[in-house]
């Protein structure tokens, strides 16, 4: 069971899919996962919905949206329109959100020596760790998602659906399915 910072019970979800998702996490992930939920990163502190870190496997920042087909009018390289409540509005573009993070992160963790790589390394100045950033749908399917254009603006190897954070979900596919948003 992942471990959460502050403790699951007592993280501030803004939406039933972070909350759902945060559970699916516990479950779904062993033990030496560690796991912030809106915590602020970086000089600019940035509040990613979720920072999953992994000793052998790296750093992961992943966002949340509970959005379903019906809500999106447009999504573009950098910008999604959707139907709210109060009317038409517009958002960064999800993946391009959770790079900014985890970019943020990046340049936060690289200031400790011992979390850059040697000089003498194949990429000195560099973190230690891989790192990498995705989507998560609590509203939309991979077969929805798949019957659209969407694939041209969210890379689907980077986002994680709906139907593959159910609670029956096999732990080893869901860890799979996240860390394959890794770019490396």
């Amino acid at each position: 069971m992942a471990r959460f910072f502050p403790a699951r019970s007592q993280c501030q979800f803004d939406t039933s899919g972070e909350r759902r998702f945060a559970e699916r996490l516990e479950k779904l992930l062993e033990d030496d996962y560690l796991c912030w939920s809106n915590v602020p990163v970086g000089p600019k502190a940035r509040y990613p919905d979720f920072v999953v870190l992994h000793p052998r496997r790296g750093i992961l920042v992943l966002e949340v949206k509970d959005w379903k087909l019906a809500t999106l009018e447009s999504v573009t390289p950098g910008k999604v329109r959707l139907h709210t409540q109060d009317g038409l509005k517009t958002v960064a573009n999800p993946l391009l959100q959770a790079r900014s993070y985890i970019l943020e992160v990046d340049l936060l963790l690289k200031k400790d020596p011992l979390l850059r790589q040697s000089a003498g390394s194949p990429h000195p100045g560099q973190l230690i760790m891989p790192w990498g950033w995705g989507v998560v749908l609590t509203g939309i399917t991979r077969r929805q998602f798949e019957q659209t254009d969407l694939a041209d603006v969210l890379d689907p190897q980077r986002v994680l659906f709906q139907d593959e954070m159910t609670e029956s979900a096999d732990p080893e596919v869901f860890q799979q399915r996240l860390w394959d948003m890794f770019p490396h």
